[in-house]
């Protein structure tokens, strides 16, 4: 089973909160880069790189269930 994890949450000047979600699995890991607009608050901006990353792992998810069945 792989793991899904949140890395170094980046606040730049133009409005965009930058992360990386990085995959960990037996066959290696892998880092995504992913970027979502500020919120303005803590609390707003953890629920949106939350959001994403969830969106992000169930896309991911889809993705290899499609493939396998191709």
């Amino acid at each position: 089973m792989a793991d899904i994890q949140m890395a170094k949450v980046e606040q730049h000047p133009n409005g965009i909160l930058l992360f990386n979600v990085r995959v960990q699995a037996s066959e290696g890991r892998i880092e995504f880069p992913i970027g979502v607009h500020d919120e303005g608050t803590t609390a707003g901006n953890e629920v949106a790189v939350l959001r994403s990353t969830l969106r992000f792992a169930e896309e991911l998810a889809a993705a290899v269930r499609l493939r396998l069945r191709s």
